[in-house]
């Protein structure tokens, strides 16, 4: 997996605090922001939106901080995203 991103980016913080905390084996690639690279061609290409973060999974790309916790959450079966319905809606309120 790689995981395209910024540490000054606020939305891609909580996404490397994940991977970190659970040693998800990630290629961090940074986006330099303050230099516009998120507005070239190349980074374009990988996100018509021009934002970071984004996690590439072999063939599948996912924009979107809140999008890209739950993924990993349930790639490791994380508690911290639970399975039962209810506890789950609690989750995604405060995340959404």
């Amino acid at each position: 997996m790689k995981l395209y991103m910024h540490p000054v980016s606020t939305t891609s913080r909580p996404v490397m605090m994940f991977i970190a905390e659970n040693g998800i084996d990630v290629e961090i690639q940074t986006v330099d922001l303050m230099s516009g690279e998120h507005m070239n061609a190349t980074y374009t290409a990988i996100n018509p939106n021009q934002l970071v973060p984004v996690l590439e999974d072999g063939d599948f790309r996912l924009t979107e901080s809140s999008a890209i916790l739950k993924y990993l959450a349930d790639l490791i079966d994380s508690p911290a995203y639970p399975k039962d319905l209810k506890q789950r809606a609690r989750v995604n309120a405060s995340m959404d």
